[in-house]
């Protein structure tokens, strides 16, 4: 190959499976994976004994700026995410990092931090009292206009507790608890870093790889990782419930975020070879570039104890996981799914709203669904 890895990824884009040098694209690309899948991946430098170090759950919100009703339906869902970990576990530690607007209550002597809404910010904070959760402002080097700001805030919080030895367990606001999430950390705990794959991928049990060559479409997800700097093969996280044991959060540095956002204003411009066709999920092929380039050693939730979606098949007729991850794609159904549970139901209106936020509190431009869709076959 007289190209290097992403320069080769490049040449493939809008060619298609008629293409008369198919195999032959195919075959050079998982050549050139055969040792990035072979190598054995590793426990980060930073790990110390995990019955050491204390468990916490942690969870992170950003108001979208003039966009309130998002702010008072994540409300809504936080309350029954709290609620219903309490129910099962009234010790552990939980955490929660808001930003009513970026740096606004860091400093209350600032001029944005004398116009502070404290009004909003009082409602989360007697939130927290009820459910015993201890409430955090932002990390400084968390500026708000970044790329997927609206979601990658979680990644650059964790350097808010970077001298504490911590198991943390990363929960998105839509889950809903249903047993004691202490057994995740006592289940889970040989490797570094737990999680679901995300839908469509190869280990999803919901929906798999669809395609002429669902294996091709995989091979090109691994290639654009090693592209990107990858050394070893990742699970592809759906990063909605994430466990990080034994301090691995530590690797989370301010320095590395730098690289990670740097990683998608790339993907933004065009400028990374992306073969996956959904532009929402930007940061989580990002944060597997990133575990790839550590050569951490990645594992699965089983599907019995964490669902994603509502509902999987396994959970029809017995519904017994310890955490749901309904997804905001299944909220609807989930809402209907009993009384308490109606308050998430949204207008078409104010579902839409949500979407474009979620796409980004910053514009997306509007070639970039057939952009990412044309990169792969």
């Amino acid at each position: 190959m007289t190209l290097n890895l992403h320069d080769y990824l490049l040449s493939l884009k809008n060619k298609n499976s008629q293409d008369p040098n198919i195999a032959e694209y195919k075959e050079t690309i998982r050549k050139k994976l055969y040792p990035y899948r072979a190598r054995q991946p590793i426990t980060p430098l930073i790990s110390h004994n995990k019955n050491t170090a204390k468990n916490v759950v942690f969870y992170s919100f950003m108001e979208a700026p003039n966009k309130p009703k998002i702010g008072e339906h994540e409300y809504k869902r936080l309350k029954l995410s709290w609620s219903s970990l309490r129910k099962h576990n009234t010790d552990i530690e939980i955490r929660f990092c808001y930003s009513e607007r970026i740096n606004l209550f860091r400093d209350p002597e600032s001029e944005l931090g004398k116009n502070r809404d404290d009004k909003l910010y009082d409602k989360w904070a007697s939130l927290c009292d009820d459910y015993g959760v201890e409430m955090y402002p932002f990390h400084e080097s968390f500026i708000g206009n970044e790329p997927n700001a609206w979601c990658i805030h979680r990644w650059y919080n964790l350097a808010l507790w970077e001298n504490e030895d911590l198991n943390i367990l990363y929960l998105d606001a839509d889950t809903y608890i249903n047993g004691d999430v202490g057994l995740l950390f006592d289940i889970y705990s040989r490797d570094p870093i737990y999680g679901r794959e995300e839908l469509g991928f190869r280990h999803d049990p919901n929906l798999g790889v669809s395609g002429e060559d669902p294996r091709f479409y995989l091979d090109l997800v691994d290639a654009s990782i090693m592209a990107q700097g990858g050394v070893s093969e990742v699970q592809k996280y759906c990063l909605g419930v994430i466990l990080l044991n034994r301090s691995t959060h530590r690797l989370f540095t301010p320095e590395i975020l730098s690289y990670y956002t740097d990683l998608l204003k790339r993907i933004h411009t065009f400028k990374v070879f992306y073969s996956i066709p959904n532009y929402r999920i930007m940061d989580e092929f990002a944060f597997w570039v990133l575990l790839s380039r550590w050569g951490l050693r990645t594992s699965l939730f089983g599907d019995q104890d964490v669902s994603q979606t509502f509902l999987e098949k396994k959970h029809e007729n017995h519904f017994n996981p310890i955490v749901l991850h309904y997804t905001t794609k299944d909220e609807e159904k989930f809402a209907d799914w009993g009384i308490e549970f109606f308050c998430l139901s949204r207008s078409g209106e104010e579902r839409e709203e949500s979407e474009l936020a979620a796409g980004g509190i910053y514009n997306v431009m509007p070639l970039m669904r057939e952009e990412l869709a044309m990169s792969m076959w």
